[in-house]
C-alpha cells in the first residue's frame, strides 16, 4: 500500500510592514511631550546629520557635539516650525534641522576662530565624485592636494557641496538651509565644481 501524499499547505500571505510615522506625526508627539517620538526622530536623521556634520568640520566629536547644541535648539524653538505650503512636513522639518546644525557649525568658528582647521579636515577625491562618510583617515597625497584647494573655496561653495553630497538633499533645500535663493545654491555648487576642477588640473 502506498504512503499517502503530503498535504500541501498554501503559506499565509505575509503581513503587511507597519508603516514609519511621518515626520508630521513625530513632531506633533514632540509637542505633545511623548518622549518616544522625540526619541525616533533623532534617531532617524541621526546618520545624515552626524556624516554631514563631520564633513563640515573635520572632527567626529565636534560633529557630535554640534548635533546635540542642534537638537537642543530645535526642542527650545519647536513651536516656532511650520510647514509652508511649498514643502512637506518631512522636507521642510530636514532643512529647519539643517540650517540649525550649519548656524551651529558657524558660530563655532566665528567664536573659536576654527576657519582654517574646518577646512584642513576636508577629504574630498577629483572628478566631481566625493568619497562616503566613513572614507579612510589615511590621507593619499591627491586627497592633500585637493583639501588645499577646497582651502581656496569661499565659504558658502563649500557648504552648498557638502550638503549637496552628504545629507541627501534637493537643491531646494540647500537653498533653504543656506538662506538663499534656488539659482544661487545652484550657481554656487557649478562654480565649486569648475574651481576644484581647474585647481586639481
Amino acid at each position: 500500500m502506498s504512503e499517502p501524499l503530503p498535504v500541501m499547505v498554501k503559506p499565509s500571505a505575509a503581513p503587511n510592514p507597519v508603516p514609519m510615522p511621518s515626520d508630521e506625526t513625530l513632531l506633533a508627539g514632540m509637542r505633545s511631550g511623548q518622549k518616544a517620538s522625540g526619541e525616533a526622530l533623532v534617531e532617524r536623521y541621526y546618520l545624515p546629520l552626524t556624516r554631514y556634520l563631520q564633513r563640515l568640520t573635520g572632527s567626529a566629536a565636534l560633529a557630535e557635539e554640534i548635533h546635540q547644541q542642534a537638537w537642543l535648539s530645535v526642542l527650545e524653538h519647536l513651536d516656532r516650525f511650520e510647514v509652508s505650503g511649498k514643502t512637506s512636513a518631512a522636507s521642510g522639518f530636514k532643512s529647519w534641522l539643517f540650517r540649525i546644525a550649519t548656524n551651529k557649525a558657524n558660530d563655532y568658528w566665528r567664536s573659536m576662530a576654527r576657519e582654517k582647521s574646518a577646512k584642513a579636515g576636508l577629504r574630498l577625491v577629483v572628478d566631481q565624485e566625493l568619497p562616503a562618510a566613513d572614507y579612510g583617515l589615511q590621507a593619499t597625497e591627491q586627497e592633500q592636494k585637493l583639501r588645499a584647494a577646497i582651502g581656496q573655496l569661499p565659504e558658502n561653495q563649500r557648504q552648498v557641496l557638502l550638503l549637496r553630497y552628504y545629507s541627501n538633499l534637493k537643491f531646494v533645500e540647500i537653498a533653504e538651509v543656506v538662506g538663499c535663493p534656488l539659482n544661487t545654491a545652484l550657481g554656487r555648487m557649478h562654480k565649486a565644481m569648475l574651481r576644484l576642477k581647474d585647481l586639481m588640473a
